[in-house]
C-alpha cells in the first residue's frame, strides 16, 4: 500500500528575505561601479578587495621574485644612496646620477612591476621615467611637506608623497605612507599603486607624461 504523496503548503515554502537580495544587489552595482574608480574612504577598502588587493592597511602581498628584490634595492638604498643627513630624503645629487646610469633601486623595482602593463621597454618605459624623475626624482621619500612644493607646510595633513607623489598620501596602501603616519615608504607599494592610477586614469604612461608636461602643478 502506498503512502499518500505530502505536499508542502505554499505558505511554509522558503523565501529569500528581500532585505538579502537588496544587499546582494546593491554589493553587485557597488563592485562594477567602483571598481576602476579613484576615491577616497570608504570605498577604498572595497575596491582593494575587489581587485584582489587586501585591505589597504595590509602589507603587500609579493612574489618571490619580487621580495627578493626588493630586499637588495633596500640594501643598496641603504649602503650607497647617500642620504642627506637629517632631511629624510635621499640625496638629490646621488638620485640624478643612478638615474642616469640606469641602476637606481626604485626604476629596478618599476621596471619589473611595469612588465605586466607591458610597459617595460619603450616608449611606455622612457615616458614613465621621465614623469617619475619630474614628479620626485625616483625617491621613496619625496615629501612636499620637506620641499614645500604646492606650499605643503611642515604640519600639513594634505600633502603628496613618494615616487608617484599621491596626494593625499593616504590614497596609497599604508605601507608606501611616510613612517610619520605609520608607514614604511615601501617602494614596491608607492610603484605598484602609481602604476595602477597612471592605468585606471590616462591609459598608460605616454599619456599620464603628456597630461603631466602640458599640466604643471596639477
Amino acid at each position: 500500500m502506498s503512502m499518500p504523496e505530502v505536499k508542502t503548503p505554499v505558505g511554509d515554502a522558503p523565501v529569500i528575505p528581500l532585505g538579502l537580495i537588496l544587499i546582494g544587489g546593491y554589493l553587485a552595482w557597488f563592485g562594477i561601479h567602483y571598481f576602476k574608480s579613484d576615491l577616497k574612504w570608504p570605498s577604498d577598502p572595497v575596491k582593494s578587495v575587489l581587485q584582489g588587493k587586501g585591505l589597504p592597511g595590509s602589507a603587500p602581498t609579493l612574489s618571490p621574485d619580487e621580495q627578493a628584490l626588493e630586499a637588495a634595492a633596500q640594501a643598496q638604498l641603504a649602503g650607497n644612496t647617500g642620504a642627506t643627513p637629517g632631511s629624510g630624503q635621499a640625496n638629490p645629487n646621488v638620485v640624478g646620477q643612478a638615474i642616469a646610469s640606469g641602476s637606481a633601486p626604485n626604476q629596478q623595482i618599476g621596471k619589473m612591476l611595469a612588465a605586466s602593463y607591458g610597459w617595460s621597454t619603450g616608449a611606455q618605459w622612457d615616458a614613465l621615467v621621465q614623469l617619475w624623475d619630474r614628479e620626485s626624482g625616483w625617491s621613496n621619500t619625496a615629501d612636499t611637506r620637506v620641499t614645500h612644493a604646492g606650499g605643503d607646510s611642515a604640519g600639513s595633513a594634505v600633502f603628496a608623497y613618494g615616487i608617484p607623489q599621491a596626494r593625499p598620501y593616504n590614497k596609497m596602501p599604508k605601507a608606501a605612507w611616510p613612517p610619520d603616519k605609520g608607514g614604511s615608504s615601501d617602494p614596491t607599494s608607492q610603484i605598484s599603486w602609481g602604476l595602477s592610477y597612471i592605468k585606471s586614469t590616462y591609459g598608460d604612461p605616454v599619456a599620464a607624461n603628456n597630461f603631466d608636461s602640458t599640466h604643471p602643478g596639477y
